[in-house]
């Protein structure tokens, strides 16, 4: 098993497609400038991307989702880009005055505490997929807990604060694939960064591995996801899509999540078919054949 294996994330036979791994570093580009500011939250991703567990647990969470299961990346990419993603909304949401993270005025932490509980969340939320899919979000709070334990005593190092912050994470760990069992902003944010990451390089994973489905060839339709300042709502996802599938992820994995979160009423999401006023859309297959017991393009 070679290092360039792990670090990045080709393990177990799972090569990445070059856009995906393009977004993933301008997704780390992202993160580390959008924590400047924060020394302690840049110092957790530091050790979160040199943490030898946390990227066996992420390579493993792809073994699990991907290999065995045919789903899409669950691994060290989309930790990334998951949580650039949460980055970019928090951000948004405190510019706009009109969210108030849990975190700050519920527990008296600072903005700095948020944005590491957020940057934590997103970037474990899924190693629980190494054990299983099923419950795979509990199982992110039983590998989260004595991680966090370990990596937090640098920054926290009194008892008291140092547990707040470890329950507000694993809380969000818990949360993140239901929307409605999220009942802080913090743990919100987390969903719907989580479901903000439904470009096709995500999805070439498992179309490459033979499952052609809705769930693949409508992953296979997104060009592009923008999180930005919205005009009628705080927070505006705008979605771009080569092909009309594309629509399947936009309703059932991303509207979802955003429906069931407590940050429903903050959101708005706009999702245009490029280009706009052309002739055909962009073929994904030409045939669909269901054999065997599954589908396939042959």
């Amino acid at each position: 098993m070679s290092d360039e294996m792990l670090e990045n994330g080709l393990l177990y036979g799972l090569k990445m497609p070059s856009s995906y791994t393009s977004l993933e570093e301008a997704s780390v580009k992202a993160i580390e400038e959008g924590l400047e500011r924060y020394p302690k939250a840049l110092r957790m991703f530091e050790m979160l991307q040199n943490d030898e567990e946390v990227s066996t647990l992420l390579n493993l969470a792809n073994f699990i989702a991907v290999r065995k299961l045919g789903y899409n990346d669950h691994g060290p990419i989309h930790a990334r880009i998951c949580a650039a993603n949460g980055i970019r909304i928090l951000q948004i949401l405190l510019d706009s005055g009109e969210v108030k993270l849990d975190s700050v005025h519920g527990l008296g932490m600072a903005e700095e505490d948020a944005y590491l509980i957020v940057l934590a969340s997103c970037m474990l939320h899924d190693i629980g997929n190494a054990v299983h899919r099923d419950s795979h979000e509990v199982f992110s709070v039983t590998y989260g807990k004595p991680l966090l334990e370990r990596l937090l005593v640098e920054l926290y190092p009194e008892m008291p604060r140092r547990t707040e912050v470890i329950s507000q994470i694993l809380h969000a760990l818990y949360a993140h694939d239901h929307g409605e069992n999220a009942l802080t902003m913090e743990a919100a944010i987390v969903v719907v960064a989580d479901g903000a990451d439904i470009t096709k390089g995500r999805g070439r994973l498992s179309f490459d591995l033979g499952k052609h489905d809705i769930h693949s060839i409508s992953a296979l339709s997104i060009e592009s996801v923008d999180i930005r300042k919205g005009k009628t709502k705080p927070l505006e996802i705008h979605v771009t899509m080569s092909n009309s599938a594309g629509i399947y992820q936009v309703q059932e994995t991303l509207g979802k999540k955003v429906a069931a979160s407590p940050l429903r009423e903050y959101v708005e999401i706009a999702a245009d078919l490029i280009p706009s006023k052309s002739a055909p859309e962009q073929r994904i297959l030409d045939r669909m054949v269901f054999s065997d017991g599954k589908y396939s393009s042959r």
